[in-house]
This record gives C-alpha cells, structure tokens and sequence, in this order.
C-alpha cells in the first residue's frame, strides 16, 4: 500500500508517484552533482553531460565461470602439444630447424650427445622454454615431423592422429611466416589423408611464385603420382633434375637440405619413377 505524503507543491496529502490535487510529482529525481540534470533512478551516467553518477553492479562469480574453463581447457591443450611435440622431437641440424626430412634421418654432422646409447635418430626432448619460443611455426614443423615419423615407422593410426592437429597448427601460423618449406610440409600432409587435390593447391601456390623451386616440383609429381597421373609425374621430375643440373647441384637452401633426402631420390631415377612415400 502506498505511504500518504504531503505534496511539495500544494500541501495536499497525497500518494502514488503524482499529487491527485495539482499533478506534481511526488518523487523527487535525483541531480547529476556536475550539470544538476534531472537522473533516472537506474542511471550510471548522466545523459546531458556524461559524468558518471552510478557504480556498475558487480557481476556473481558464477558469471565467470565459462572464462575460467575455457582458460583451463585452453592450457590443458597446450601442455597437451607440448608433451606430444617433445615426444616426436628430431635432432636440429646446427642452428637450423629441422623441418621434416624423412623421419629420422639427419643431414650430416656428429651425432646429438646419448645418440649411442639411445639409438640411431634420438633426440634430446626440448624444454617447455624452448617449445614456447619455437612460436607457431616451429610448433607446426615439430607436429609434421611426428607426423613424418609415425607415417614411415609404418603407425599409420597414430599418424593419423596428429594429422589433423598438424594441420590446424600451420592454420595458426601468420601468413607472412607460410613460405614454400611449410606449403610442402602441408601438401604432403594433405596427401596422407588423400587430398591429393588440396596437395595438388600447395604445389600450384609455390610455383606460382618460385616456378622452378624444387619443392613445388617435388610436390606436384607426389600429387600426379596419387593421381595416377606417370606422364605428369615425370614431368616435374624432369624438370627437378634439369633444375639441379643447371645449379650443378642441389642449391643450398635450408629447405633443400632439410629435404635433401627426397629430392635425390628423385635425382637417382633417370626417367624412371620418383621415390614413393611421405
């Protein structure tokens, strides 16, 4: 029931929210301190001149309980990565990062300190220091080369499984940093799961902009290869060694001798088929 006042204007006793006898409001409205604009009862900011006149409610702390799970969620996916990239890690090749020759195979050089007593190809596990330095890039290379390694070891399943993850990390890699080294490490990728026409897109992507770079070559005869396509395949192959010999050699870029390996295969097949696998 509504409490009877006097009405400030008129003196009759009055309720509800406006005088019966002469219609003033009952309810005075609260100022604005800086201008003396009338405010709304809710308001936490005058509307004429902006001065902030309200404190916002504060939220209950079952409103951030979605931020702290996907935090957590978020973490847990990445020691996730973490603990699967160290247990795939290969030996780095002086101060190159190895970028997926094939699976366990080096390019020359000593051996990594406790190879003879782990075996041919083991690697010291990176710290979690050095995985969040790698960056998305040397993460992505790190999953293609434990993808490489499964594939060739022939655990398919597994390599399965890091496929996709391997995939969506070259998606998180900044476009400036997506160069011909990791367009082949995703079209090989690709042609694991039998896109040979995704593969296919790399290897266009790469000679679009170097036309005789031997990765794009190397890529596009794999492609013609899962596509049954000799007559195309030898082509780029032939072109991979036309290329070489003209450079009286393989030229020494980083990507070459991190693939090295490939691309003599193909070297050693005078016009025959290019080396088969991943």
């Amino acid at each position: 029931m509504s409490r009877t006042v006097a009405c400030p204007r008129c003196g009759s006793p009055a309720s509800g929210n406006f005088c019966a006898q002469c219609g003033a409001p009952l309810v005075q409205r609260a100022l604005c301190p800086a201008c003396q604009a009338p405010l709304r009862p809710d308001a936490l900011y005058c509307t004429a001149c902006g001065t902030q006149v309200g404190a916002p409610p504060r939220k209950p702390r079952s409103a951030l309980l979605p931020w702290v799970l996907s935090g957590l969620g978020l973490a847990v996916f990445s020691v996730m990565i973490a603990v699967l990239v160290q247990r795939g890690s290969v030996t780095r090749v002086g101060d190159m990062t190895m970028t997926g020759g094939l699976p366990g195979e080096t390019t020359g050089g000593p051996p990594p300190a406790g190879a003879a007593a782990n075996g041919a190809g083991a690697a010291a596990m990176p710290s979690m220091e050095e995985l969040a330095a790698m960056g998305p890039r040397g993460v992505a290379d790190r999953l293609f080369e434990r993808v490489m390694r499964e594939h060739e070891g022939g655990d398919f399943e597994r390599a399965a499984f890091f496929i996709d993850m391997a995939l969506q990390a070259y998606d998180a890699v900044p476009p400036e940093e997506i160069d011909a080294d990791a367009r082949f490490h995703v079209g090989l990728l690709r042609l694991l799961t039998g896109a040979s026409g995704l593969a296919r897109e790399q290897a266009d992507e790469i000679l679009a902009s170097h036309p005789d770079h031997l990765l794009g070559l190397l890529l596009a005869a794999r492609a013609a290869d899962f596509e049954e396509d000799a007559d195309g395949a030898e082509a780029f192959r032939a072109r991979i060694r036309a290329r070489v010999e003209e450079a009286g050699g393989i030229p020494d870029l980083p990507e070459y001798q991190a693939h090295r390996t490939l691309i003599e295969g193909v070297l050693q097949t005078d016009g025959g088929e290019g080396r088969g696998g991943a």
